[in-house]
């Protein structure tokens, strides 16, 4: 008996004992202690995972905000290559301008005629006139009554707060805002990663070295590589990349060189020369009598056509 021991319960309706050998007292013990160890081991694993977590996603913080920094710095580092770039842009004109001081006095005397006297614009056709309206940027890219929030030039950036050159104008509008094409031409950027403060864009190129720019989009409806024409939908308005507010930044651009798109968003048949006067940046004279040979060789069939008839 040294080796069992009792166990007497005891209810209503008497007593009972029951004699358990002390092999069972230990397995009731060792299951009890496994039971415990296995408790305490997986209270202490749960924490050294919970605190894996916490350096893991403390890490993920940093990591963030570092994330932000470089982002931060590299917009900083993209507007200072705008303006540099639009500084050497200015010291190429001055070259030219020099050049043209101490050039030939004809191509001096020829620069300062006005380019309605030197363009025959009376012999250009109604035709080689909407020709013209459908390659080269004109009219607001966007229907109905619109409202310019920031023009084009030199002003104090909303954000980064210090001056700096504003190469397009801004439109004031609702997310979601119909854009359309403003002459025919080419997608060829769509999305983003072009310029950190742009945000979602689309970039066209037209027709003699011209491209347009709009950005902060919210969607975009054209594909890179996509020939879209004039009038046509490419795009609706939105708040992303650096911005302060729903609205659309549109750009035009001549060989490289930001110009200003209020002269071409008011130029329309009825107006058609006030762009010549206007925007100094183009060589106007060489560029119509290009186009309008371009649009003499396009009415050639028909012209041809009409002398069989």
């Amino acid at each position: 008996m040294k080796n069992r021991f009792v166990v007497t319960i005891t209810d209503i309706a008497g007593s009972k004992q029951y004699n358990i050998h002390q092999y069972v007292k230990q397995i009731i013990l060792y299951i009890v202690l496994f039971i415990v160890a296995v408790f305490f081991f997986s209270a202490i694993s749960i924490r050294l995972l919970l605190n894996e977590v916490k350096q893991i996603k403390n890490k993920r913080d940093l990591m963030q905000q570092e994330f932000l920094k470089i982002n931060e710095k590299n917009e900083q580092l993209q507007a200072l290559i705008d303006e540099k770039t639009e500084e050497l842009v200015k010291v190429s004109d001055k070259i030219e301008d020099l050049e043209g001081i101490v050039g030939l006095g004809e191509q001096t005397s020829q620069r300062d005629l006005s380019l309605i006297e030197r363009v025959d614009l009376a012999s250009i056709t109604g035709a080689q006139k909407a020709f013209v309206m459908q390659l080269i940027p004109n009219g607001v890219p966007l229907k109905g009554d619109y409202r310019i929030t920031a023009a084009w030039g030199t002003r104090l950036h909303p954000i980064l707060r210090r001056s700096h050159s504003h190469t397009g104008i801004d439109f004031g509008m609702p997310i979601g805002t119909p854009i359309y094409a403003p002459a025919d031409g080419v997608a060829d950027f769509t999305g983003t990663g072009y310029n950190g403060g742009y945000g979602i864009m689309v970039k066209l190129e037209h027709s003699f070295g011209f491209k347009t720019f709009y950005a902060h989009l919210s969607k975009i409806v054209v594909k890179r590589g996509e020939f879209v024409r004039r009038g046509q939908l490419i795009a609706y308005s939105g708040n992303t990349g650096r911005s302060t507010g729903p609205h659309l930044h549109y750009e035009i651009r001549y060989l490289g060189r930001d110009l200003d798109p209020k002269p071409f968003i008011e130029w329309t048949m009825r107006d058609y020369t006030q762009i010549f006067e206007k925007e100094k940046n183009i060589k106007w004279q060489s560029l119509l009598t290009m186009i309008n040979k371009l649009s003499e060789i396009r009415e050639t069939p028909v012209l041809l056509r009409r002398a069989q008839e």
